[in-house]
């Protein structure tokens, strides 16, 4: 098989890769359950909206573009295993191109509704998932000019990430992680003040952020190995199982950022992040952010395509 190829032989081939992923996607059952005008219609809707300053659109049309966006989703996700396969593969170039355009379509789809607001956790966890979108997608411009359009989202998550200290042990921990995540994506709310003059803001305070972290979970009683008695105290092991995956991943792929040496750390990522996704495999909503954190860190690290982008810098 030759190496190269002339330019106009690999355009058509990634027009037909393009073409190819596009119909994968529209064909996937969640997806295609949505009349086709119906989701033209919402897409043009959610490009008019999407970036524009103010709240974000609400009802009637909210449902629908959260029905869609959740559509694209889950067709999206259905190619994750496939897309981060590490031996190069035809299968896995149209997983990956699926994987980014469903990424494309259902961040649209979000960012022009209504964040949730009224609970801090909820507004750092939309943010969150939008990055995860943006980065996949490769729309991490657009991600940072969401927050300056939705500027209420940067006062509540900053509240909130000011009252973390206080809280209990899990709420803290997930808080934290989710912030870490933040300043990984370029989300410019994760800088501190304090480490403004830096280089590379946002990446200092994830890792003061994951510093503090560290010490307050050698202070933290790990619940033992002995026999469970209820239910309670089963989800309490496996979230203490997620939070020491998900810990473990985000401190791997920060110092991998800082140290310039993302393709290294794919492999061993992926084994955290599917840990973690495994004790959270009852609660769908965290399971789907997690799998988009996925997604992103191996993005992030260089496991999914050969260019890298470091988001905000």
């Amino acid at each position: 098989m030759p190496v190269l190829f002339p330019a106009v032989d690999r355009d058509r081939a990634a027009q037909a890769l393009a073409d190819l992923a596009r119909t994968t996607l529209d064909d996937h059952w969640a997806v295609a359950a949505i009349p086709v005008e119906r989701r033209a219609l919402l897409l043009e809707r959610a490009e008019g909206a999407s970036l524009l300053p103010g709240d974000g659109l609400g009802e009637p049309i909210a449902d629908g573009l959260a029905l869609l966006g959740t559509a694209y989703e889950l067709a999206a996700l259905g190619q994750l295993e496939a897309a981060l396969q590490p031996v190069p593969s035809a299968g896995r170039d149209l997983a990956q191109a699926v994987l980014a355009l469903g990424a494309a379509r259902a961040f649209r789809c979000a960012a022009a509704l209504r964040p949730p607001l009224d609970d801090g956790e909820s507004a750092i966890k939309w943010a969150l998932r939008l990055g995860a979108l943006a980065l996949v997608s490769r729309q991490t411009d657009s991600y940072v000019r969401w927050w300056e359009a939705r500027s209420h989202v940067t006062d509540v998550v900053t509240a909130t990430a000011q009252r973390l200290e206080h809280e209990a042990w899990e709420p803290y921990a997930r808080g934290t992680l989710w912030l870490a995540w933040l300043g990984l994506m370029g989300a410019p709310v994760a800088a501190l003040p304090e480490h403004a003059a830096d280089d590379l803001p946002t990446l200092t305070a994830t890792r003061s952020r994951l510093a503090a972290f560290r010490e307050r979970r050698a202070d933290h009683d790990v619940p033992g190995d002995g026999p469970l008695r209820n239910a309670a105290a089963l989800r309490v092991r496996m979230t203490e199982f997620a939070i020491r995956h998900l810990a473990d991943a985000t401190e791997l792929l920060t110092v991998a950022v800082l140290r310039r040496t993302l393709p290294d750390v794919s492999g061993e990522f992926k084994l955290h992040l599917s840990a973690a996704r495994s004790a959270m495999a009852g609660d769908h909503g965290q399971d789907v952010l997690l799998a988009w954190l996925q997604a992103a860190g191996v993005t992030l690290a260089g496991g999914v395509t050969a260019q890298l982008e470091l988001p905000g810098f």
